[in-house]
């Protein structure tokens, strides 16, 4: 067994992988940062910018836009915008009141609990996990099915701003019916169904383009910007409502 990588170690990181309700996460998340703590500060350090995709309830984007502040946690980020954009299957479906949003930020030195992402690349550390892999519970659906495939770094954020919003999940309308829209505009209100059709077979290499997509970091600020102003209206009449209860 490794003196660096003891057993305790390998098993809240393992333990942290496998994931959890909110409950079990805050438990394996404090384990976590109790037995990373004494790690090197090169498995406690992340100088690249991270990326945490949530789904917020309405509320929850108010205080993100409106009150520029959103409570955070320990919590997992990733390197790899790819990571985040399809995590949990990407953009929220719609119609389930949840808004979907994907974070970066550049950690504080501070708030690196462990940079799994390094750590994974490091032959000593991956030595010490096949070592112990046996006496790790729940390994399998741990540190042995997740790896580094998600290029995770832990974070302890104590809150996250308007200004750390990269990209804000959206849903165009249906494929066809964006064809249907376009061959009226085309050939008029009259448009036959033929010519419908035309269309269609022809703007088919474009059709991954619609449906559930993650917008542009341009196009999220402009959102974004569009959305202060309501945010912050509702964000008044509900601490008016707090107020008067």
């Amino acid at each position: 067994m490794s003196d660096q990588f003891p057993l305790p170690l390998l098993q809240a990181i393992s333990d942290w992988q496998r994931g959890g309700d909110a409950k079990q996460n805050k438990a394996r998340g404090k384990k976590l940062k109790e037995a990373c703590a004494s790690l090197p500060d090169k498995y406690r350090a992340c100088s690249l910018c991270c990326f945490r995709q949530i789904a917020l309830p309405k509320g929850g984007v108010w205080d993100l836009i409106g009150e520029d502040r959103l409570p955070e946690k320990i919590s997992s980020w990733t390197l790899d915008i790819e990571v985040a954009k399809s995590f949990k299957g990407g953009v929220p479906p719609e119609g389930q009141g949840y808004q979907g949003v994907i974070l970066c930020l550049r950690p504080p030195p501070t708030s690196v609990i462990i940079n799994l992402s390094g750590l994974y690349r490091d032959p000593a550390f991956m030595a010490a996990l096949e070592g112990t892999k046996s006496a790790i519970t729940g390994y399998p659906d741990g540190a042995g099915r997740y790896g580094n495939g998600q290029s995770e770094v832990v974070l302890e954020i104590p809150t996250v701003t308007q200004q750390d919003i990269y990209s804000i999940g959206g849903h165009s309308s249906p494929f066809e019916l964006l064809v249907d829209e376009a061959a009226k505009l085309a050939y008029g209100p009259s448009a036959t169904q033929e010519q419908r059709e035309a269309l269609l077979l022809s703007a088919e290499h474009v059709r991954s383009e619609a449906g559930p997509k993650w917008l542009s970091s341009e196009a999220t600020q402009r959102v974004v910007e569009k959305m202060k102003p309501h945010a912050q209206r509702l964000g008044e009449i509900k601490r008016e409502q707090e107020r008067h209860k």
